[in-house]
């Protein structure tokens, strides 16, 4: 009730809503996409068994590249 009284009385805030709704989505939208794109990777690794001849960083900063 108090959100509707809001966005009668200040009309950006009713923008600001939907243009974080937009970004919600579209950040979840990329998560997902790259969640998919992962597996298919790890998929095609499995499938080729070259996964022993990767190198793999796991992002910790300590090593130097």
């Amino acid at each position: 009730m108090l959100t509707k009284l809001i966005q009668r009385l200040f009309p950006q805030h009713r923008e600001k809503q939907m243009e974080l709704s937009r970004a919600s989505s579209s950040v979840s939208l990329s998560i997902s996409q790259y969640q998919h794109a992962s597996l298919e990777l790890q998929r095609e690794i499995e499938r080729n068994r070259f996964a022993r001849y990767l190198l793999y960083d796991k992002g910790d900063g300590h090593g130097s590249h």
